[in-house]
Protein backbone atom coordinates (compact mmCIF):
# COMPACT_ATOMS: atom_id res chain seq x y z
CA UNK A 1 0.00 0.00 0.00
CA UNK A 2 2.08 2.89 -1.40
CA UNK A 3 2.26 6.38 0.46
CA UNK A 4 3.92 7.97 -2.22
CA UNK A 5 1.23 10.13 -4.28
CA UNK A 6 2.90 12.24 -6.56
CA UNK A 7 2.91 10.03 -9.64
CA UNK A 8 -0.61 9.82 -10.31
CA UNK A 9 -2.50 13.15 -10.63
CA UNK A 10 -5.78 13.57 -12.00
CA UNK A 11 -5.49 14.68 -15.95
CA UNK A 12 -7.76 15.93 -18.65
CA UNK A 13 -7.87 13.72 -22.10
CA UNK A 14 -4.80 14.33 -24.21
CA UNK A 15 -4.78 14.22 -27.58
CA UNK A 16 -6.46 11.68 -29.89
CA UNK A 17 -9.18 11.36 -26.87
CA UNK A 18 -11.97 12.11 -29.70
CA UNK A 19 -13.14 9.73 -31.95
CA UNK A 20 -10.83 9.15 -35.19
CA UNK A 21 -12.16 7.92 -38.33
CA UNK A 22 -8.81 7.76 -40.12
CA UNK A 23 -7.56 4.28 -39.37
CA UNK A 24 -4.30 4.14 -37.64
CA UNK A 25 -1.43 1.84 -39.11
CA UNK A 26 -0.47 -0.86 -37.04
CA UNK A 27 3.33 -2.29 -38.52
CA UNK A 28 4.27 -5.12 -35.79
CA UNK A 29 7.09 -7.74 -36.53
CA UNK A 30 5.68 -11.18 -37.15
CA UNK A 31 8.55 -12.74 -35.25
CA UNK A 32 9.18 -11.62 -31.76
CA UNK A 33 11.42 -8.52 -31.61
CA UNK A 34 14.74 -8.04 -29.33
CA UNK A 35 13.79 -7.89 -26.32
CA UNK A 36 10.39 -9.45 -26.27
CA UNK A 37 9.27 -11.51 -23.20
CA UNK A 38 10.26 -13.83 -21.35
CA UNK A 39 7.98 -17.05 -22.08
CA UNK A 40 4.68 -17.36 -19.93
CA UNK A 41 2.68 -20.18 -19.43
CA UNK A 42 -1.42 -20.20 -18.28
CA UNK A 43 -0.79 -20.20 -14.88
CA UNK A 44 0.58 -16.32 -15.42
CA UNK A 45 -2.41 -14.99 -14.29
CA UNK A 46 -2.84 -16.29 -10.62
CA UNK A 47 -4.95 -15.37 -7.15
CA UNK A 48 -4.63 -14.35 -3.70
CA UNK A 49 -7.05 -15.22 -0.87
CA UNK A 50 -7.21 -13.86 2.41
CA UNK A 51 -7.29 -16.68 4.69
CA UNK A 52 -9.48 -15.56 7.19
CA UNK A 53 -12.31 -15.50 4.73
CA UNK A 54 -11.54 -18.69 3.15
CA UNK A 55 -14.60 -20.52 3.95
CA UNK A 56 -17.06 -18.20 2.60
CA UNK A 57 -14.83 -18.47 -0.75
CA UNK A 58 -14.58 -22.32 -1.03
CA UNK A 59 -16.40 -23.48 2.06
CA UNK A 60 -15.03 -26.50 3.09
CA UNK A 61 -13.75 -30.13 2.38
CA UNK A 62 -17.19 -31.58 2.12
CA UNK A 63 -19.15 -28.21 1.41
CA UNK A 64 -17.56 -26.12 -1.42
CA UNK A 65 -18.77 -23.03 -2.21
CA UNK A 66 -20.14 -24.22 -5.91
CA UNK A 67 -20.70 -20.77 -7.30
CA UNK A 68 -16.89 -20.04 -7.16
CA UNK A 69 -15.65 -22.94 -8.09
CA UNK A 70 -18.20 -23.01 -11.34
CA UNK A 71 -16.55 -19.11 -11.95
CA UNK A 72 -12.97 -20.74 -11.48
CA UNK A 73 -13.68 -23.67 -13.96
CA UNK A 74 -15.41 -20.82 -16.42
CA UNK A 75 -11.35 -19.86 -16.58
CA UNK A 76 -10.19 -22.93 -17.13
CA UNK A 77 -12.30 -23.39 -19.83
CA UNK A 78 -10.89 -20.44 -21.00
CA UNK A 79 -7.33 -21.45 -20.69
CA UNK A 80 -6.07 -20.13 -17.40
CA UNK A 81 -4.32 -22.55 -14.73
CA UNK A 82 -4.41 -20.20 -11.64
CA UNK A 83 -1.50 -20.71 -8.93
CA UNK A 84 -3.46 -20.28 -5.08
CA UNK A 85 -1.87 -18.07 -2.35
CA UNK A 86 -3.53 -18.17 1.04
CA UNK A 87 -2.32 -15.18 1.82
CA UNK A 88 -2.81 -11.89 2.86
CA UNK A 89 -2.44 -10.03 6.41
CA UNK A 90 -4.53 -12.28 7.88
CA UNK A 91 -1.83 -15.22 6.98
CA UNK A 92 0.26 -13.18 10.03
CA UNK A 93 -1.99 -14.05 12.30
CA UNK A 94 -3.33 -17.59 11.23
CA UNK A 95 -2.48 -20.75 13.63
CA UNK A 96 -2.29 -24.46 12.99
CA UNK A 97 -4.39 -26.57 15.14
CA UNK A 98 -4.62 -30.57 14.84
CA UNK A 99 -7.82 -30.71 16.32
CA UNK A 100 -9.35 -28.20 14.76
CA UNK A 101 -12.19 -28.01 11.80
CA UNK A 102 -12.89 -25.25 9.16
CA UNK A 103 -11.28 -22.47 9.42
CA UNK A 104 -12.09 -20.01 12.56
CA UNK A 105 -11.96 -15.93 12.70
CA UNK A 106 -11.60 -14.70 15.95
CA UNK A 107 -12.50 -10.70 15.55
CA UNK A 108 -13.51 -8.01 17.75
CA UNK A 109 -17.24 -6.45 17.29
CA UNK A 110 -15.96 -4.24 13.86
CA UNK A 111 -14.38 -7.16 12.26
CA UNK A 112 -10.73 -6.85 13.26
CA UNK A 113 -9.49 -10.12 12.85
CA UNK A 114 -7.05 -11.16 15.34
CA UNK A 115 -6.57 -14.64 14.69
CA UNK A 116 -7.58 -17.36 11.96
CA UNK A 117 -7.35 -21.13 13.01
CA UNK A 118 -7.14 -23.65 10.77
CA UNK A 119 -6.93 -27.46 11.33
CA UNK A 120 -6.72 -30.36 8.48
CA UNK A 121 -10.03 -29.57 7.07
CA UNK A 122 -8.65 -26.15 5.82
CA UNK A 123 -5.93 -28.04 3.48
CA UNK A 124 -8.34 -31.02 3.03
CA UNK A 125 -10.55 -28.51 1.32
CA UNK A 126 -7.81 -27.68 -1.14
CA UNK A 127 -8.71 -30.99 -3.09
CA UNK A 128 -11.96 -28.77 -4.12
CA UNK A 129 -9.77 -27.06 -6.71
CA UNK A 130 -8.97 -28.51 -10.28
CA UNK A 131 -6.75 -31.63 -10.45
CA UNK A 132 -3.41 -30.29 -11.13
CA UNK A 133 -3.80 -27.14 -9.05
CA UNK A 134 -0.78 -25.58 -7.44
CA UNK A 135 -0.63 -23.80 -4.30
CA UNK A 136 1.86 -21.88 -1.98
CA UNK A 137 2.14 -22.82 1.49
CA UNK A 138 1.57 -19.75 3.54
CA UNK A 139 3.13 -19.34 7.00
CA UNK A 140 3.19 -16.76 9.89
CA UNK A 141 5.69 -14.81 10.42
CA UNK A 142 4.15 -12.12 12.27
CA UNK A 143 3.26 -13.82 15.29
CA UNK A 144 7.15 -13.95 15.71
CA UNK A 145 6.92 -17.96 16.48
CA UNK A 146 8.74 -20.20 15.17
CA UNK A 147 6.55 -23.14 16.41
CA UNK A 148 3.53 -21.30 14.97
CA UNK A 149 5.60 -21.37 11.36
CA UNK A 150 6.65 -24.73 11.66
CA UNK A 151 3.86 -26.38 12.27
CA UNK A 152 1.89 -25.10 9.64
CA UNK A 153 4.50 -26.07 7.30
CA UNK A 154 4.53 -29.54 8.23
CA UNK A 155 0.77 -29.93 7.87
CA UNK A 156 0.44 -28.30 4.15
CA UNK A 157 3.32 -31.04 3.25
CA UNK A 158 1.19 -33.81 5.42
CA UNK A 159 -2.11 -32.78 3.39
CA UNK A 160 -1.04 -31.87 0.37
CA UNK A 161 2.85 -31.81 -0.40
CA UNK A 162 2.50 -33.16 -3.84
CA UNK A 163 -0.17 -29.95 -4.42
CA UNK A 164 2.96 -27.35 -2.83
CA UNK A 165 4.78 -25.26 -5.31
CA UNK A 166 5.88 -22.49 -3.47
CA UNK A 167 6.51 -21.14 0.25
CA UNK A 168 6.20 -18.17 1.57
CA UNK A 169 6.98 -17.12 5.25
CA UNK A 170 5.77 -13.31 6.49
CA UNK A 171 2.91 -11.35 4.47
CA UNK A 172 4.61 -7.32 3.78
CA UNK A 173 7.21 -7.02 6.72
CA UNK A 174 7.51 -3.67 5.88
CA UNK A 175 4.46 -3.15 7.72
CA UNK A 176 5.80 -5.45 11.07
CA UNK A 177 6.77 -3.52 14.22
CA UNK A 178 9.94 -1.11 13.73
CA UNK A 179 10.98 -2.60 16.93
CA UNK A 180 11.49 -6.00 15.24
CA UNK A 181 14.74 -6.16 13.27
CA UNK A 182 15.14 -2.60 14.43
CA UNK A 183 15.33 -1.60 11.06
CA UNK A 184 17.72 -3.30 9.80
CA UNK A 185 17.81 -5.25 6.69
CA UNK A 186 20.66 -7.58 7.62
CA UNK A 187 18.72 -8.59 10.92
CA UNK A 188 15.57 -9.22 8.86
CA UNK A 189 17.72 -11.85 6.33
CA UNK A 190 19.10 -13.39 9.21
CA UNK A 191 16.18 -14.20 11.13
CA UNK A 192 14.46 -15.44 7.39
CA UNK A 193 17.69 -17.80 6.80
CA UNK A 194 17.34 -19.45 10.20
CA UNK A 195 13.49 -20.00 9.85
CA UNK A 196 13.43 -21.31 6.62
CA UNK A 197 16.41 -23.58 7.60
CA UNK A 198 14.69 -24.73 10.55
CA UNK A 199 11.36 -25.20 8.40
CA UNK A 200 13.65 -26.91 5.83
CA UNK A 201 14.38 -29.42 8.20
CA UNK A 202 10.80 -30.16 9.88
CA UNK A 203 9.93 -30.62 6.10
CA UNK A 204 12.61 -33.19 5.38
CA UNK A 205 13.45 -30.60 2.66
CA UNK A 206 9.92 -30.54 1.06
CA UNK A 207 10.53 -26.60 1.07
CA UNK A 208 14.35 -26.45 0.62
CA UNK A 209 14.82 -23.81 -2.18
CA UNK A 210 11.46 -23.31 -2.86
CA UNK A 211 10.63 -20.06 -0.71
CA UNK A 212 9.39 -16.71 -1.86
CA UNK A 213 11.96 -13.80 -0.39
CA UNK A 214 10.68 -10.64 0.45
CA UNK A 215 6.78 -10.25 0.00
CA UNK A 216 7.12 -6.51 0.63
CA UNK A 217 5.03 -3.36 -0.22
CA UNK A 218 6.28 -0.39 -1.59
CA UNK A 219 5.78 1.69 0.75
CA UNK A 220 8.56 4.01 2.17
CA UNK A 221 9.38 3.06 4.97
CA UNK A 222 12.42 2.50 7.54
CA UNK A 223 12.74 -1.08 7.17
CA UNK A 224 14.29 -2.12 3.35
CA UNK A 225 13.15 -5.75 2.53
CA UNK A 226 12.34 -5.13 -1.23
CA UNK A 227 13.77 -7.78 -3.40
CA UNK A 228 16.14 -4.70 -4.36
CA UNK A 229 17.28 -4.79 -1.03
CA UNK A 230 17.57 -8.22 0.32
CA UNK A 231 19.60 -9.60 -2.83
CA UNK A 232 23.43 -7.15 -2.68
CA UNK A 233 23.09 -8.67 0.84
CA UNK A 234 22.86 -12.05 0.20
CA UNK A 235 19.51 -13.34 1.67
CA UNK A 236 20.05 -16.15 -1.01
CA UNK A 237 23.41 -17.05 -0.02
CA UNK A 238 22.01 -20.57 1.10
CA UNK A 239 20.49 -21.48 -2.15
CA UNK A 240 16.89 -21.15 -0.49
CA UNK A 241 14.80 -18.69 -2.82
CA UNK A 242 12.99 -19.93 -5.70
CA UNK A 243 11.45 -16.50 -6.58
CA UNK A 244 11.31 -12.96 -5.37
CA UNK A 245 8.05 -11.04 -4.57
CA UNK A 246 6.81 -8.43 -4.46
CA UNK A 247 3.66 -6.32 -3.54
CA UNK A 248 2.10 -3.83 -6.30
CA UNK A 249 -0.62 -1.28 -5.05
CA UNK A 250 -0.83 1.76 -7.14
CA UNK A 251 -3.65 3.39 -5.23
CA UNK A 252 -5.12 3.49 -1.97
CA UNK A 253 -8.39 4.45 0.72
CA UNK A 254 -6.24 3.44 3.32
CA UNK A 255 -5.99 7.41 4.35
CA UNK A 256 -8.33 10.67 2.64
CA UNK A 257 -5.41 11.88 0.65
CA UNK A 258 -4.10 8.61 -1.39
CA UNK A 259 -8.13 7.81 -1.14
CA UNK A 260 -8.42 11.26 -3.14
CA UNK A 261 -6.39 9.42 -6.37
CA UNK A 262 -7.86 6.41 -5.89
CA UNK A 263 -9.92 7.39 -9.51
CA UNK A 264 -11.33 5.94 -12.80
CA UNK A 265 -9.40 8.60 -14.79
CA UNK A 266 -6.35 7.38 -12.53
CA UNK A 267 -6.08 3.59 -12.70
CA UNK A 268 -7.03 3.63 -16.37
CA UNK A 269 -4.32 6.09 -17.19
CA UNK A 270 -1.28 4.15 -18.67
CA UNK A 271 1.57 6.63 -18.91
CA UNK A 272 1.15 6.37 -14.90
CA UNK A 273 0.62 2.95 -14.53
CA UNK A 274 3.99 2.30 -16.37
CA UNK A 275 5.69 4.92 -14.45
CA UNK A 276 4.53 3.55 -10.95
CA UNK A 277 5.63 -0.07 -12.73
CA UNK A 278 9.24 1.20 -13.54
CA UNK A 279 9.98 3.86 -10.39
CA UNK A 280 8.60 1.05 -7.97
CA UNK A 281 8.32 -2.60 -9.24
CA UNK A 282 11.27 -2.97 -11.43
CA UNK A 283 14.45 -1.94 -9.85
CA UNK A 284 13.60 -5.41 -7.10
CA UNK A 285 12.46 -7.15 -10.97
CA UNK A 286 16.28 -6.05 -12.74
CA UNK A 287 17.81 -7.15 -9.43
CA UNK A 288 15.92 -10.84 -9.55
CA UNK A 289 17.09 -10.88 -13.17
CA UNK A 290 19.94 -10.00 -13.04
CA UNK A 291 20.43 -12.34 -10.09
CA UNK A 292 19.78 -14.98 -12.35
CA UNK A 293 16.45 -15.58 -10.32
CA UNK A 294 12.36 -14.95 -10.88
CA UNK A 295 10.22 -12.47 -9.57
CA UNK A 296 6.51 -12.45 -9.27
CA UNK A 297 3.68 -9.67 -8.27
CA UNK A 298 2.55 -11.97 -4.99
CA UNK A 299 -0.17 -10.19 -4.36
CA UNK A 300 -1.79 -6.72 -6.03
CA UNK A 301 -4.61 -5.09 -6.95
CA UNK A 302 -6.37 -1.52 -8.44
CA UNK A 303 -6.73 0.22 -4.88
CA UNK A 304 -5.46 -0.86 -1.46
CA UNK A 305 -7.29 -0.99 1.71
CA UNK A 306 -10.86 -3.07 -0.24
CA UNK A 307 -10.59 -0.54 -2.96
CA UNK A 308 -12.91 1.98 -3.72
CA UNK A 309 -16.76 1.36 -4.79
CA UNK A 310 -17.61 3.21 -8.01
CA UNK A 311 -14.53 2.37 -9.15
CA UNK A 312 -13.10 -0.81 -8.90
CA UNK A 313 -16.79 -2.59 -8.72
CA UNK A 314 -16.98 -0.95 -11.90
CA UNK A 315 -15.99 -1.89 -15.64
CA UNK A 316 -12.69 0.24 -15.01
CA UNK A 317 -11.92 -2.51 -13.00
CA UNK A 318 -11.55 -5.44 -16.01
CA UNK A 319 -9.46 -2.77 -17.69
CA UNK A 320 -7.18 -2.10 -15.18
CA UNK A 321 -6.25 -5.64 -14.78
CA UNK A 322 -5.87 -6.40 -18.25
CA UNK A 323 -3.01 -3.46 -18.89
CA UNK A 324 -1.48 -4.18 -15.49
CA UNK A 325 -0.89 -7.62 -15.66
CA UNK A 326 0.66 -7.08 -19.10
CA UNK A 327 2.73 -4.18 -18.12
CA UNK A 328 4.14 -6.43 -15.72
CA UNK A 329 4.66 -9.38 -18.15
CA UNK A 330 6.54 -7.12 -20.43
CA UNK A 331 8.55 -6.86 -17.66
CA UNK A 332 9.72 -10.37 -17.45
CA UNK A 333 7.24 -11.26 -14.05
CA UNK A 334 7.10 -14.86 -14.08
CA UNK A 335 3.23 -14.69 -12.78
CA UNK A 336 1.00 -12.40 -10.94
CA UNK A 337 -1.70 -12.93 -7.69
CA UNK A 338 -4.67 -10.86 -8.16
CA UNK A 339 -6.01 -10.54 -4.41
CA UNK A 340 -9.12 -11.59 -2.87
CA UNK A 341 -10.23 -10.47 0.42
CA UNK A 342 -12.37 -8.60 2.44
CA UNK A 343 -12.37 -5.55 4.29
CA UNK A 344 -9.46 -5.53 7.26
CA UNK A 345 -10.30 -3.13 10.01
CA UNK A 346 -6.73 -3.32 11.60
CA UNK A 347 -4.94 -2.06 8.36
CA UNK A 348 -5.85 1.26 9.09
CA UNK A 349 -7.46 3.67 11.09
CA UNK A 350 -8.41 6.30 8.09
CA UNK A 351 -9.44 3.86 5.26
CA UNK A 352 -12.71 4.41 3.56
CA UNK A 353 -14.02 1.14 3.86
CA UNK A 354 -14.93 -0.88 6.69
CA UNK A 355 -16.60 -4.42 7.98
CA UNK A 356 -20.21 -5.53 7.05
CA UNK A 357 -23.22 -5.14 9.86
CA UNK A 358 -21.46 -6.69 12.99
CA UNK A 359 -18.42 -7.31 11.92
CA UNK A 360 -19.29 -9.98 8.86
CA UNK A 361 -17.09 -9.77 6.36
CA UNK A 362 -17.05 -6.51 4.08
CA UNK A 363 -16.59 -7.79 0.68
CA UNK A 364 -13.11 -6.20 -0.95
CA UNK A 365 -14.71 -3.90 -3.92
CA UNK A 366 -11.95 -4.93 -6.13
CA UNK A 367 -12.97 -9.00 -5.83
CA UNK A 368 -13.66 -10.77 -9.31
CA UNK A 369 -16.56 -11.99 -7.20
CA UNK A 370 -18.81 -11.71 -4.04
CA UNK A 371 -19.08 -15.31 -2.85
CA UNK A 372 -21.99 -14.98 -1.24
CA UNK A 373 -24.86 -12.51 -0.47
CA UNK A 374 -24.29 -10.20 2.53
CA UNK A 375 -25.55 -7.09 3.77
CA UNK A 376 -22.73 -4.87 2.99
CA UNK A 377 -22.09 -5.89 -0.64
CA UNK A 378 -25.65 -7.35 -1.76
CA UNK A 379 -26.06 -10.52 -3.89
CA UNK A 380 -23.50 -13.15 -4.57
CA UNK A 381 -22.35 -12.49 -8.09
CA UNK A 382 -19.41 -11.83 -10.13
CA UNK A 383 -17.93 -7.92 -10.52
CA UNK A 384 -17.53 -6.08 -13.42
CA UNK A 385 -14.02 -7.10 -13.39
CA UNK A 386 -14.12 -10.89 -13.88
CA UNK A 387 -14.29 -10.83 -17.81
CA UNK A 388 -11.39 -8.91 -17.61
CA UNK A 389 -9.38 -12.51 -16.44
CA UNK A 390 -11.13 -14.43 -19.04
CA UNK A 391 -9.36 -11.88 -21.43
CA UNK A 392 -5.84 -12.31 -20.02
CA UNK A 393 -6.89 -16.45 -19.60
CA UNK A 394 -7.14 -16.41 -23.70
CA UNK A 395 -3.82 -13.82 -24.24
CA UNK A 396 -2.04 -16.45 -21.67
CA UNK A 397 -3.67 -19.57 -22.50
CA UNK A 398 -0.14 -21.45 -24.60
CA UNK A 399 2.29 -22.63 -23.06
CA UNK A 400 5.40 -20.32 -23.90
CA UNK A 401 3.93 -17.03 -24.85
CA UNK A 402 6.13 -13.67 -25.64
CA UNK A 403 4.85 -10.18 -25.18
CA UNK A 404 5.84 -6.80 -26.42
CA UNK A 405 4.49 -4.15 -25.53
CA UNK A 406 3.60 -1.82 -28.83
CA UNK A 407 4.24 2.31 -29.05
CA UNK A 408 1.33 4.80 -29.05
CA UNK A 409 0.37 5.76 -32.76
CA UNK A 410 0.66 9.10 -33.93
CA UNK A 411 -2.14 10.93 -32.99
CA UNK A 412 -2.99 9.09 -29.84
CA UNK A 413 -2.43 9.69 -26.17
CA UNK A 414 -0.28 7.83 -24.39
CA UNK A 415 -2.29 7.89 -21.35
CA UNK A 416 -5.19 5.93 -23.12
CA UNK A 417 -3.49 3.74 -25.45
CA UNK A 418 -1.80 0.59 -25.04
CA UNK A 419 -1.12 -2.40 -26.98
CA UNK A 420 0.35 -5.90 -27.09
CA UNK A 421 1.72 -8.14 -29.27
CA UNK A 422 1.94 -11.85 -28.70
CA UNK A 423 4.20 -14.27 -29.54
CA UNK A 424 4.79 -18.48 -30.18
CA UNK A 425 6.72 -20.39 -32.13
CA UNK A 426 8.66 -17.44 -32.72
CA UNK A 427 5.30 -16.14 -34.95
CA UNK A 428 2.99 -13.76 -34.07
CA UNK A 429 -0.29 -15.01 -32.54
CA UNK A 430 -2.62 -12.65 -31.07
CA UNK A 431 -2.76 -8.60 -30.89
CA UNK A 432 -4.23 -6.65 -27.35
CA UNK A 433 -5.43 -3.33 -28.30
CA UNK A 434 -6.97 -1.05 -25.36
CA UNK A 435 -8.30 2.01 -25.84
CA UNK A 436 -8.44 3.49 -21.83
CA UNK A 437 -10.03 7.18 -22.41
CA UNK A 438 -13.08 6.56 -20.25
CA UNK A 439 -16.42 6.86 -22.08
CA UNK A 440 -19.18 7.84 -19.70
CA UNK A 441 -23.32 8.06 -20.30
CA UNK A 442 -22.87 11.86 -20.96
CA UNK A 443 -19.59 11.65 -23.24
CA UNK A 444 -19.56 13.81 -26.19
CA UNK A 445 -17.81 11.47 -28.30
CA UNK A 446 -17.38 7.39 -28.11
CA UNK A 447 -13.81 7.85 -28.84
CA UNK A 448 -13.71 5.12 -31.15
CA UNK A 449 -10.18 4.13 -32.68
CA UNK A 450 -9.93 2.31 -35.93
CA UNK A 451 -6.85 0.19 -36.58
CA UNK A 452 -5.48 -1.38 -39.70
CA UNK A 453 -4.01 -4.52 -39.05
CA UNK A 454 -4.10 -5.39 -42.93
CA UNK A 455 -0.55 -5.67 -42.58
CA UNK A 456 -0.55 -8.56 -40.42
CA UNK A 457 -2.85 -10.36 -42.48
CA UNK A 458 -1.28 -10.87 -46.18
CA UNK A 459 -2.62 -12.40 -48.81
CA UNK A 460 -0.46 -15.73 -49.04
CA UNK A 461 2.64 -17.55 -47.25
CA UNK A 462 2.76 -20.08 -50.33
CA UNK A 463 0.16 -23.10 -51.24
CA UNK A 464 1.04 -24.44 -48.02
CA UNK A 465 0.27 -20.67 -46.34
CA UNK A 466 -2.94 -19.54 -47.10
CA UNK A 467 -4.21 -16.29 -45.89
CA UNK A 468 -4.24 -15.51 -42.15
CA UNK A 469 -7.56 -15.34 -40.67
CA UNK A 470 -8.23 -12.42 -38.07
CA UNK A 471 -10.77 -13.04 -35.98
CA UNK A 472 -11.93 -10.81 -32.78
CA UNK A 473 -13.07 -11.18 -29.20
CA UNK A 474 -14.13 -8.04 -27.44
CA UNK A 475 -14.21 -6.60 -23.37
CA UNK A 476 -16.72 -4.08 -23.57
CA UNK A 477 -19.46 -2.61 -21.20
CA UNK A 478 -22.31 0.42 -22.09
CA UNK A 479 -19.84 2.40 -20.24
CA UNK A 480 -16.61 2.46 -18.21
CA UNK A 481 -18.63 2.81 -14.98
CA UNK A 482 -21.01 -0.13 -15.64
CA UNK A 483 -21.40 -1.55 -12.14
CA UNK A 484 -24.27 -4.64 -13.26
CA UNK A 485 -21.77 -6.98 -14.32
CA UNK A 486 -24.81 -8.56 -16.35
CA UNK A 487 -24.21 -6.05 -19.17
CA UNK A 488 -20.35 -6.58 -18.91
CA UNK A 489 -19.52 -8.85 -22.20
CA UNK A 490 -16.40 -10.95 -23.26
CA UNK A 491 -17.01 -12.18 -26.58
CA UNK A 492 -20.74 -11.50 -26.59
CA UNK A 493 -21.49 -13.25 -22.72
CA UNK A 494 -22.12 -12.29 -19.63
CA UNK A 495 -20.88 -13.49 -16.39
CA UNK A 496 -22.71 -12.53 -13.71
CA UNK A 497 -23.28 -16.61 -12.40
CA UNK A 498 -19.91 -16.94 -12.93
CA UNK A 499 -20.29 -18.56 -15.93
CA UNK A 500 -21.58 -17.38 -19.54
CA UNK A 501 -24.71 -16.39 -20.58
CA UNK A 502 -26.19 -16.08 -24.30
CA UNK A 503 -23.87 -16.27 -27.60
CA UNK A 504 -20.07 -16.04 -27.82
CA UNK A 505 -19.49 -13.67 -30.63
CA UNK A 506 -16.45 -14.23 -32.72
CA UNK A 507 -15.53 -11.04 -35.14
CA UNK A 508 -13.96 -11.33 -38.31
CA UNK A 509 -11.78 -8.76 -39.68
CA UNK A 510 -12.76 -7.60 -42.94
CA UNK A 511 -11.53 -6.94 -46.15
CA UNK A 512 -10.51 -3.73 -45.28
CA UNK A 513 -8.85 -5.09 -42.48
CA UNK A 514 -9.43 -2.57 -39.67
CA UNK A 515 -10.67 -3.09 -36.29
CA UNK A 516 -12.66 -0.50 -34.01
CA UNK A 517 -12.19 0.00 -30.84
CA UNK A 518 -14.38 2.34 -28.64
CA UNK A 519 -13.73 4.21 -25.71
CA UNK A 520 -13.15 2.06 -22.43
CA UNK A 521 -13.24 -1.03 -24.29
CA UNK A 522 -10.40 -3.76 -25.59
CA UNK A 523 -10.10 -6.40 -28.29
CA UNK A 524 -8.09 -9.41 -28.74
CA UNK A 525 -7.28 -10.56 -32.12
CA UNK A 526 -6.66 -13.99 -32.76
CA UNK A 527 -4.87 -14.77 -35.69
CA UNK A 528 -4.31 -18.14 -37.86
CA UNK A 529 -7.60 -19.38 -35.74
CA UNK A 530 -6.73 -18.94 -31.87
CA UNK A 531 -9.68 -18.30 -30.00
CA UNK A 532 -11.70 -18.91 -32.60
CA UNK A 533 -12.88 -22.43 -31.25
CA UNK A 534 -11.19 -23.44 -28.35
CA UNK A 535 -11.78 -20.91 -25.80
CA UNK A 536 -16.20 -20.05 -26.91
CA UNK A 537 -17.36 -22.53 -24.28
CA UNK A 538 -18.10 -25.05 -26.37
CA UNK A 539 -14.74 -26.33 -27.71
CA UNK A 540 -12.04 -28.91 -27.48
CA UNK A 541 -12.24 -28.29 -23.76
CA UNK A 542 -13.00 -31.93 -22.12
CA UNK A 543 -15.84 -30.39 -20.11
CA UNK A 544 -17.72 -28.14 -22.20
CA UNK A 545 -18.67 -25.54 -19.91
CA UNK A 546 -21.04 -27.97 -17.51
CA UNK A 547 -20.12 -27.69 -14.43
CA UNK A 548 -17.18 -27.97 -11.41
CA UNK A 549 -18.02 -31.36 -10.56
CA UNK A 550 -17.85 -33.08 -13.28
CA UNK A 551 -15.42 -30.42 -15.35
CA UNK A 552 -12.35 -31.84 -12.94
CA UNK A 553 -13.21 -35.17 -12.84
CA UNK A 554 -10.54 -36.40 -15.19
CA UNK A 555 -8.28 -33.76 -14.66
CA UNK A 556 -6.69 -31.45 -17.04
Amino acid sequence: MPKRTNIFTTTALLAGASATNTPISLAIPQTPPQGASIPHSPSYTSFSFEPAFWVEFFGNATSPNTFTFNAINTLYQHGLRPRIRPGGITMDSMIFDPSAGNPVRTTNADGGVYRTTVGPAYYESWSNFPNGTEFISTLNFGNDSLDIARDMAVASVKYQGPHIKFFEVGNEPTNYPPSRWENSTANYIAQWQNWTAAIDLATNNASHGNWWASSATTDETPLHVRPADLIPLGIDSTQEVAQYSIHSYAFATCDPARAALATTLNILNHTGLVEYADQEIYPSAKAALDAGSQWIIGEFNSIACSGNPNVSDTFAQALWEVDTELIYAVRNASATYLHQGATLVFQSNQQSNSAGDDGSPGFSTYDMLYPISSSKRGAQRTLPGFPGLLFLAEAFAVEGTRVVALETPAGLSEDHFAGYAFYHNERLTKLALLNLTPYYANSTSDFTASFDIGSLTPRSYGRHFPRRQAKVKRLTAPHVDEKDSSKVTWAGQSFNGGVGEGNVVVEQVGKDGCVDVRGSEAVLIFFDGDGGKQWGGKGWWPWGGKGWGKAWGGGW
